[in-house]
This record gives structure tokens, C-alpha cells and sequence, in this order.
């Protein structure tokens, strides 16, 4: 019952307000969903997110992929656009931060459904009907 409540305390957006050290701390953390919070935190130092993007956990990808942050390099955002755990992928869709490209290649996700979301966030982020049409050749 005590993993559920720290589970529930984390598992909204960190106080923004947490120093440098707070986040490294949080980001070592034996609970997957703290961690995700730290990945997700827009003060998080670069050099952790860069790990937690390869974390084993996807919660903790997640939130590197929910990261609002726009200098996450776009070759890390590539990556997870193609991560094998589709809350992975969806996190990163659904991201405003992320480059319109990044979300176009998630729309050739294996996820169900990617394809969908990926052409309603380019649809909202204003991006022309045949953007997606000038990446069909591009296979991931």
C-alpha cells in the first residue's frame, strides 16, 4: 500500500521550484514513476534527461517524451518516436515541443492508432494537409 501512495504523490508535474540536485535525486530513484516525473521536469539538467531517455523503464521514456523542454536534441526525440512502448510514442505526439517532423515519424509508428494521433497534433499545430504526404517515402 505505501508504493501506491508514493506513486500517487509523483505522479503529477514536480514542483517547479526543485533545484538541479533535487531532480538528479529524484531521477535515481528506485520507483520508475519518480523518475518519470524528474524526466519530465523542464529543469532537469540536460545530462540526465539524455539518460533517462534510454531508461528501462518506458514511464520514465514517457516523460523525457513529455518533456516541454525544446533543445532535447532531435536525434534522442527520434529515438523515442520510434520506442517500442506505445505510451512512449503517444507521449511524445501529443507534445507541443516536439518538431513537427519528429511527430510525422511517429505516425509511421507500429503503435495503433499513432498514425491518427500523430495527423490530428499536426493538424492543431498547423501544419499542411500534405505534410505528412512529403514523408511517405521515408521509412524509419
Amino acid at each position: 500500500m505505501a508504493n501506491d501512495d508514493t506513486r500517487s504523490a509523483h505522479a503529477g508535474p514536480l514542483d517547479p521550484s526543485l533545484s538541479d540536485n533535487d531532480l538528479a535525486l529524484l531521477a535515481r530513484s528506485e520507483e520508475a514513476t519518480v523518475r518519470a516525473g524528474a524526466a519530465a521536469h523542464p529543469n532537469t539538467p540536460m545530462t540526465i534527461i539524455l539518460k533517462m531517455a534510454r531508461d528501462e523503464a518506458p514511464v520514465v521514456r514517457a516523460g523525457v517524451a513529455r518533456n516541454p523542454r525544446t533543445d532535447i536534441p532531435e536525434d534522442i526525440l527520434r529515438e523515442l518516436a520510434t520506442d517500442n512502448a506505445a505510451e512512449v510514442v503517444f507521449a511524445l505526439i501529443a507534445n507541443v515541443s516536439v518538431p513537427d517532423a519528429v511527430v510525422a515519424r511517429a505516425a509511421k509508428s507500429k503503435h495503433k492508432d499513432a498514425g491518427g494521433a500523430a495527423k490530428a497534433r499536426l493538424s492543431k499545430s498547423g501544419a499542411r494537409a500534405g505534410f505528412l504526404g512529403s514523408f511517405a517515402a521515408f521509412r524509419a
